[in-house]
């Protein structure tokens, strides 16, 4: 995102697509790599034949400049809760941040699917019949599906807190995982490109 070259940009990009190979999600490296295959593309259009009322040129600059954040973004979202925590607990990290962070980082993938069950529901209810009828009963659609969402949130909150009460968030003393969470060789490896990377660019 703040790279100063398109060169180390490209570099950064590479590195991401190679990092999503290696985890075995070369599909969704392509459809990232498209995505900014065509933003960019479509800003060197316009910059050498003249700008289009759309897509604007700053809208595809902010597109190709947030793809690679998207990226990252994407893989964070993938590790489970359990395995995050357990990495988080191996760094010098306070628990009330580490809790923090875990919980900005859980956060959107569970609204998400909370508002994808409701407009499952809300779709065989008939509430989503057709565009026209969104249109006609604009507050209707966003009543029922705001709604339902806060409450289902609610809970989920509720449910969560509970689990981490009894699973002994409270306890002081020193907490073990499931997963095993070791600091291997090519993970040194893997923090020292990615930090190279991220150095070339920012420099």
């Amino acid at each position: 995102m703040f790279a100063r070259s398109m060169r180390t940009h490209l570099v950064c990009m590479g590195f991401l697509v190679i990092l999503f190979g290696v985890f075995g999600m070369w599909r969704r490296a392509a459809a990232f790599l498209l995505v900014y295959a065509l933003a960019l593309g479509g800003l060197v259009l316009e910059l050498r034949y003249g700008p289009v009322p759309f897509p604007s040129p700053l809208l595809l600059s902010v597109i190709y400049k947030m793809v690679p954040v998207g990226m990252g973004v994407d893989l964070l979202m993938r590790v489970p809760s359990g395995k995050l925590t357990a990495g988080l607990r191996r760094l010098p990290v306070p628990t009330d941040l580490m809790l923090i962070l875990i919980v900005m980082m859980r956060f959107a993938p569970t609204v998400l699917q909370e508002v994808s069950e409701v407009r499952d529901s809300m779709r065989v209810r008939g509430f989503l019949q057709s565009f026209g009828r969104i249109m006609v009963h604009p507050v209707a659609t966003l009543e029922y599906a705001i709604v339902p969402t806060v409450f289902r949130s609610l809970k989920i909150a509720d449910e969560l807190s509970s689990s981490a009460i009894v699973r002994g968030i409270e306890c002081p003393g020193r907490k073990e995982s499931y997963y095993v969470s070791g600091f291997r060789p090519p993970d040194c490896a893997l923090v020292a490109a990615a930090g190279a990377v991220c150095l070339a660019c920012c420099l």
